[in-house]
């Protein structure tokens, strides 16, 4: 891995953004990582405890070795900073969103902002192996979403709270987003 800086333009502001990026050795690793993880999950089974969440680490670098993106590092200029990774050939900051459970209980920052939101299906119907589903969902349809009787996502935001709901219940049971890769295997 190594961290490169780029001049872009970033929801309509210029700015300098430092990336990390990865190759074919990250994959090793990160597969390394992926099943110590899952072991601790496991492992954690045996002691009735609850199991360690999905770390940002290894959804974002997944989704890394995947589409070609860098994670996000840091950012000199006026952009919004709220954004997971950034892919430079499309010039779009991304929200990278995962769960390695088969019911999510997703949660966005009161600040959260991107071009492009994609989710990551780790649990993949219990297989739960390192390979993964992903989604992209269209913006439109989070920011009007209902995540509180009456309230809607964007609302949430600027109450300055964190909005939470399923977006497997929301957008992927019900058919209203697809597929868009099976069985992402990135080692």
């Amino acid at each position: 891995m190594k961290i490169k800086t780029y001049k872009t333009k970033i929801f309509g502001e210029i700015c300098s953004v430092d990336l990390m990026e990865f190759d074919k050795d990250d994959a090793k690793k990160w597969k390394e990582l992926f099943d110590a993880w899952k072991e601790l999950k496991m492992g954690m089974r045996g002691y009735k405890s609850r199991e360690p969440n999905f770390p940002e680490g290894l959804s974002e670098v997944a989704f890394c070795l995947y589409s070609g993106s860098g994670r996000f590092m840091s950012l000199k200029g006026k952009a919004s900073r709220s954004f997971d990774t950034f892919n430079i050939k499309k010039r779009k900051a991304e929200q990278i969103k995962a769960t390695s459970v088969g019911k999510d209980l997703t949660s966005f920052g009161p600040k959260s902002k991107w071009d492009d939101l994609y989710f990551l299906d780790f649990y993949n119907n219990g297989k739960l192996d390192g390979t993964f589903n992903v989604y992209k969902v269209p913006t439109k349809l989070v920011h009007s979403i209902e995540v509180k009787k009456g309230i809607t996502f964007l609302a949430r935001q600027v109450e300055g709270k964190r909005p939470r709901f399923s977006l497997i219940n929301a957008f992927i049971k019900t058919g209203i987003i697809k597929l868009i890769k099976k069985d992402v295997k990135v080692w």
